[in-house]
């Protein structure tokens, strides 16, 4: 994970009395700070190789089909870069959001219905061009499957900050997670499965854990990500047709990471992105470690089909050899895109850790990532309280910002706020808003939109 530096992450990594690292620094010993770095975006050095040829990144034709013999039939594209001509057609919603995210946000309601390869078919794109479009600004059958807003978000947030100044946490993202419970008076439980939320007496909500044991609460805030919330039993609290939808069709992205011991360069092989190391570059002889393959989409099902062997063992076709071909499909992968022997790869090879999030019944996918229609129509009617306004929906994917944690942090001041306001405590919410601000009407769950079926 990595942090753009732009208003929109304040919350997170600004120097405001709300941001959250300084919050968190101000309240732990010096050994827990969380302390930004430089995360080293781009290289001069990386690489692309698609159709079978390779070019340097910095060169000005590496992302032209020209460039590698792909024929679009259309002159004029062949010289173009891929990534400048998304950024062309979609600047005028980013630079909406630039300028008012609560504006550009409604702006992408106006297409949010629709799909990546619809909008620039309609923009008198070729489906040849698009493909290629894709394939080297995103993963396979992205633009299938994008909602519009969804991709130009994403596109808002990579295009507007300045990447020499991207920062990473020193010792590892969760840095941030170990300062947080070291700053809570009640800590979390850890490794009990919540398996049903009932109704209790009173308006309270009880949570079963473990299938067991009940405790009573006022009020429940659920993070837990949807495609695990759906096998919480929570028939006893009548949610509605648009809320248990909201559960069931919200779309979570697929990820599969490689992390080898041993900036990014891309492919159109299996391994698709690799992403050099910016931990521990200025550790005098500390052994290497690089992403060897960061997908997702549909490139993410594929190498993940190689994590996932298939039960019970007596059943035909089990294949505990599987992650060994994995691992030699990225080796031969990583070879071939540096210019390098398959011997001498393998020379350099110490160990690996692979996963894939769809594979982990705790998160059910990677990160959040909507089709058409689903910011506009589905996503309102979770970023309201349910069950008499007892239970609270949080979490990355209920919020603008999908896949990063500034999405997280937003919805838990909306989750809190909800709170305050149902019952009632007015004193409670101004103090609340003078101790953390405010976040954006998008985030806060009222902005100006409603979703089809409202009343």
């Amino acid at each position: 994970m990595r942090f753009p530096p732009m208003p929109y992450m304040d919350r997170i990594i600004g120097n405001k009395s709300w941001s959250l690292i300084p919050y968190i620094n101000k309240q732990v010993s010096e050994r827990d700070q969380v302390v930004q770095k430089h995360y080293i975006f781009k290289t001069d050095n990386t690489l692309r190789r698609y159709n079978g040829v390779t070019s340097l990144l910095q060169e000005p034709t590496s992302a032209s089909p020209d460039r590698y013999d792909v024929p679009v039939f259309d002159s004029a594209f062949e010289t173009q870069s891929a990534s400048t001509v998304w950024a062309d057609q979609v600047k005028f919603m980013t630079d909406e959001l630039t300028a008012d995210f609560t504006s550009g946000f409604n702006l992408l309601m106006e297409y949010d219905s629709v799909t990546v390869r619809q909008f620039l078919l309609d923009k008198g794109f070729t489906n040849t061009e698009i493909d290629w479009l894709e394939t080297i600004n995103d993963a396979t059958g992205h633009y299938d499957m994008y909602s519009m807003s969804q991709a130009v978000l994403e596109q808002w947030i990579f295009d507007s900050a300045d990447i020499n100044k991207w920062t990473l946490i020193n010792g590892g993202m969760d840095m941030l997670t170990k300062g947080m419970n070291l700053v809570v008076k009640n800590k979390p439980v850890l490794h009990n499965r919540v398996t049903d939320i009932k109704k209790g007496p009173s308006g309270t909500l009880k949570v079963v854990v473990n299938g067991t044991e009940e405790y009573s609460y006022a009020h429940v805030i659920s993070t837990v990500p949807l495609g695990a919330l759906q096998v919480i039993n929570m028939t006893e609290l009548d949610l509605s047709y648009f809320e248990n939808n909201a559960i069931r069709t919200l779309k979570w992205e697929n990820l599969t990471t490689g992390n080898f011991q041993g900036g990014q360069s891309f492919t159109d092989l299996p391994i698709r992105r690799c992403v050099y190391p910016s931990y521990g570059v200025d550790v005098p002889n500390a052994p290497g470690s690089m992403i060897a393959s960061y997908v997702w989409g549909q490139d993410a099902s594929r190498l993940g089909s190689y994590l996932n062997p298939h039960n019970p063992t007596t059943q035909a076709p089990y294949q505990p050899e599987s992650a060994d071909v994995l691992i030699d499909v990225m080796l031969r992968n990583l070879a071939e895109l540096h210019g390098v022997s398959h011997e001498f790869v393998l020379s350099q090879f110490e160990t690996y850790h692979a996963y894939d999030w769809y594979g982990s019944a705790y998160s059910n996918g990677a990160f959040a990532i909507f089709g058409p229609g689903q910011f506009s129509s589905t996503l309102p009617w979770l970023m309201r309280p349910a069950a008499n306004g007892h239970l609270h929906f949080g979490g990355e994917a209920l919020s603008s910002g999908h896949a990063w944690i500034i999405g997280a942090v937003n919805s838990a001041w909306r989750t809190v706020f909800e709170i305050l306001d149902t019952e009632g405590l007015e004193d409670k919410k101004k103090e609340f808003i003078d101790q953390w601000g405010v976040i954006d009407e998008v985030d806060m769950g009222w902005y100006n939109w409603s979703p089809e079926g409202e009343p």
